[in-house]
């Protein structure tokens, strides 16, 4: 009996333990977070991703931050330095709470902290002329042919590795990239859907070349958080809860697709590049 008495008290003890450790988890998560104001940095120059207008960032994930800002009743503010590489370290050493956008094992991004699930894809693929894309079965048959990426694309180091195994030349602006695939100088193109597909259609020239069906690599964009952030609790566990919500992911990406509609729009009409036309490439 006495046996009885002890193990039943030694299971109380047990289950008041599990919930006042679970308690005490709960609590530890601040309700409210202590400051005004936090600071975001994004891609400063790779819309729809992101960019930096009049001091506030613009792209993707703008509705999602504007959502986020009413619940959590914050103000943001967009820290950019001249140099990307340059904002995201400084970032991380505590000059921003968010990140708006950074890829995983990459290594500008190792002292921040991810936010899973990704909140969306960047996937990249593969541009050609229509009467070259049907040479293509696999990636490899891409060994022997030149192709070239717009230098300011921003690439995980994953992707950046693979890429070292083809012949490649850097080019600085959408104009002349496209301007060297219709004139034959070089074969390819590698382009992330979202930033690729936007140049497409400010140059006009979406309808005169082929984009691979399948991606080529994937490359999942997170939301991030700097590990020194006086917020990072608070952070940490409302937008985990927030991007494991479908929906939420869903309204990242519809934003995306509404960005590159509104660019159609603008563009609607343009005439494309004076080397497209009469050009016996296309």
């Amino acid at each position: 009996m006495k046996k009885f008495w002890i193990t039943m008290l030694l299971a109380a003890i047990t289950i008041f333990s599990c919930r006042f450790a679970a308690a005490q988890v709960q609590f530890g998560v601040p309700k409210t977070i202590s400051s005004s104001i936090l600071r975001t940095v994004g891609f400063t120059d790779y819309y729809p991703l992101g960019r930096t207008t009049s001091g506030h960032y613009e792209g993707l994930f703008d509705e999602f931050l504007k959502d986020f800002r009413t619940f959590a009743n914050f103000t943001a503010e967009n820290f950019r330095d001249d140099d990307y590489v340059e904002t995201i370290r400084r970032g991380a050493k505590g000059r921003a709470d968010i990140i708006l956008g950074m890829y995983s094992d990459t290594a500008i991004y190792a002292d921040l902290k991810f936010i899973y699930p990704a909140a969306i894809d960047n996937p990249v693929h593969l541009v050609m002329l229509p009467s070259r894309i049907g040479e293509i079965k696999k990636i490899s048959d891409l060994k022997n042919m030149k192709g070239a990426i717009d230098s300011r694309e921003h690439w995980s180091d994953f992707v950046h590795d693979q890429m070292e195994n083809f012949n490649i030349e850097k080019i600085d602006n959408s104009y002349d990239l496209y301007g060297k695939l219709m004139r034959g100088e070089i074969d390819y193109i590698f382009t992330t859907y979202w930033f690729g597909t936007a140049e497409m259609l400010k140059l006009g020239i979406q309808n005169l070349v082929s984009v691979s069906k399948k991606n080529i690599w994937s490359m999942p964009v997170f939301i991030g958080i700097s590990k020194i952030s006086m917020e990072r609790e608070y952070l940490s566990h409302n937008l985990t809860q927030w991007l494991g919500r479908q929906e939420v992911r869903d309204k990242i990406r519809e934003r995306a697709i509404e960005i590159l509609r509104q660019i159609e729009e603008e563009n609607k009409g343009t005439v494309p590049p004076s080397y497209t036309l009469n050009n016996p490439n296309i």
